[in-house]
């Protein structure tokens, strides 16, 4: 059978049954001018309608984000389209999904077809569902805001699906294609209230602005493990540093309800901090406190303050006990101040930041030998250059990588970032299992770590688990928007479709990261292969040809030799031959 990706958008009308009842002969002559008018809007969105059953029509676009806008367009446009009485209108509902379909003729079968057609039956009517493989690819390419419905179980398909809502709006201009969309906003259930952390001020000047950017990431940390709130990912409100922007933005672009500011200034051994939570609609300041203090409470601080946010924002949240789990502060803070320098160049995905970052991190270990977090971050780096081939030593960075995961672990079960970081060098030194074991404390921990959605991502995918793997991803995305590590994020996504079989797709995203990320080349390995496998053979050489222009000394049989390929060896081969039809180098 022929099998393709495509975005699949189906439609009905809420309580047809009723309206025929009421006037059949009108009732359909209505249906038909709408589903007139849907066929031109599909037409012009580069859709075409293959089926049709009753009341209902079924749609394929090549494009999600044509889909959605197509969507949104027919539920504008059909309201003004007939002129009845209220009782008497015909309302549509929407579903849309991404999927893997089977071709059958003109005609398109599979679970990719009946995803849609569940997800219509969720609209509300006027209403639009989209599946999470469908929200994956519009940040930045529409305007709409996406309420997240949560994970729901959907009749006679076999797994649990990602759902979320479209809130378009009448007065709302599609995006179109011509200029950048805002930050796509999501929000996770409207009754949760949503909160980020924005960068504090430095008032102390240049040689500190680390010590505020970990005191926010802290902050950040006890936030989340708060179960009653959302908290967007530190990486996305990140992207905000430096710039003047109005809360209402904030919101708007986030899709959050609070806002929090603040600013430090620290004095020899004396700390001030100053933090604001506001109402970001109204732009109204609804609680704000000082503390000061010596330097050696820094920890105490993050603490107190986080627990006084939380009861700020919602009063059912003032008696509850809020479950941050105390960490093992360094015995100096000059320890502290050494991991933080080291924290810019642990996500930097080339070689030589990790050459920065381990003798920052060896630093803190030689002033705290105790110090976890320390570490952890150490056992990070090595692991690194174990699964990226960074080295020309790969058993030695592999023993270095477990020593530095051993001297962690007793250290580290109360700290999320630590464990993710522990479980993410397990996962590239090969042993997925207690990987799992550590990012499932992490997230235990810290349910919004996207970071730790994205290594749990990895894992299933290194353990030949695809949907799980998507789904993981789908969910880091979904937590930080605005990541500076999305491209990692995407590529463990592609990763995911290829071993689902959907490798233009996976090749599509791979060519999509090393685009706009050219310093970061390690994709070119995967998206070789992936072509080759696709039988996009002119797409693997060019691959390769940038490849080796990046990694000269790149070798089918050193690449081979990463320990992810253990648990997957059917999948190793595959692109081992991949990697051969691209015509590089065995040895």
């Amino acid at each position: 059978m022929d099998r393709k990706l495509a975005a699949i958008l189906s439609t009905d009308v809420a309580g047809f049954s009723r309206l025929a009842a009421l006037d059949e002969e009108g009732t359909v002559r209505a249906l038909g001018l709408c589903h007139d008018r849907i066929a031109a809007l599909v037409r012009e969105h580069g859709g075409r309608i293959f089926g049709s059953a009753g009341d209902g029509l079924v749609a394929e676009f090549p494009s999600a984000v044509q889909a959605v806008r197509c969507a949104v367009e027919i539920q504008r446009q059909l309201p003004g389209l007939l002129d009845l009485p209220r009782e008497r209108r015909l309302e549509f509902r929407i579903g849309v999904n991404l999927g893997d379909v089977v071709v059958s003729g003109d005609d398109l079968l599979g679970d990719g077809v009946n995803i849609a057609a569940r997800l219509q039956e969720m609209a509300a009517p006027t209403g639009i569902c989209i599946s999470g493989s469908v929200r994956e690819h519009l940040d930045g390419k529409v305007p709409f805001t996406l309420t997240s419905l949560g994970e729901r179980a959907l009749k006679n398909i076999p797994r649990p699906i990602w759902v979320f809502r479209v809130d378009w709006s009448r007065d709302m201009p599609d995006q179109g294609g011509d200029g950048p969309a805002p930050l796509l906003a999501t929000r996770f259930g409207k009754d949760q209230p949503s909160i980020v952390v924005m960068p504090f001020d430095n008032l102390s000047g240049p040689s500190d602005e680390y010590f505020v950017d970990g005191m926010v990431e802290e902050i950040t940390a006890a936030l989340s493990r708060v179960r009653d709130f959302f908290v967007i990912a530190r990486q996305s409100a990140f992207t905000y540093k430096g710039r003047f922007v109005d809360v209402r933005d904030v919101a708007r672009e986030l899709g959050v309800t609070y806002v929090v500011e603040g600013t430090v200034r620290r004095g020899g051994d004396r700390l001030r901090i100053s933090v604001q939570l506001v109402d970001a609609e109204r732009r109204t300041q609804l609680w704000s406190e000082r503390y000061e203090g010596a330097t050696k409470d820094l920890f105490e601080f993050q603490d107190r303050i986080a627990a006084q946010v939380a009861g700020a924002i919602h009063p059912a949240i003032r008696s509850a006990e809020i479950e941050l789990s105390k960490r093992k502060p360094p015995s100096s803070l000059r320890a502290y101040d050494f991991v933080m320098r080291a924290y810019p160049y642990l996500w930097g995905h080339n070689k030589d930041a990790i050459k920065l970052a381990i003798p920052l991190l060896q630093s803190a270990i030689a002033i705290d030998p105790a110090y976890g977090r320390a570490h952890a971050f150490l056992a990070w780096c090595h692991a690194q250059n174990v699964g990226y081939i960074w080295t020309e030593e790969p058993e030695r960075e592999l023993e270095l990588a477990m020593s530095a995961v051993d001297a962690a672990t007793p250290s580290i079960d109360d700290d999320p970032t630590a464990l993710t970081a522990v479980g993410g060098a397990l996962s590239h030194c090969g042993d997925q299992e207690r990987a799992a074991a550590f990012l499932q404390r992490a997230l235990a921990l810290d349910p919004n770590s996207s970071w730790a959605w994205a290594r749990f991502g990895w894992v299933a995918s290194y353990k030949g688990e695809p949907d799980r793997s998507r789904e993981r991803f789908e969910r880091a995305m979904t937590l930080s928007p605005a990541d500076p590590l999305a491209f990692n994020m995407r590529m463990g996504f592609a990763l995911s479709l290829a071993l689902a079989g959907s490798l233009s797709e996976a090749v599509s995203i791979a060519r999509e990261v090393v685009n706009r990320r050219p310093e970061v080349t390690w994709p070119y390995r995967m998206m070789t292969a992936w072509s080759a496998m696709a039988g996009d053979h002119e797409t693997a050489r060019w691959a390769a040809k940038r490849l080796l222009a990046a990694e000269p000394d790149f070798t089918i049989e050193r690449y081979m030799t990463r320990p992810v390929f253990r648990d997957v060896p059917g999948w190793a081969d595959e692109m081992t031959n991949g990697l051969r039809q691209a015509g590089l180098p065995e040895r």
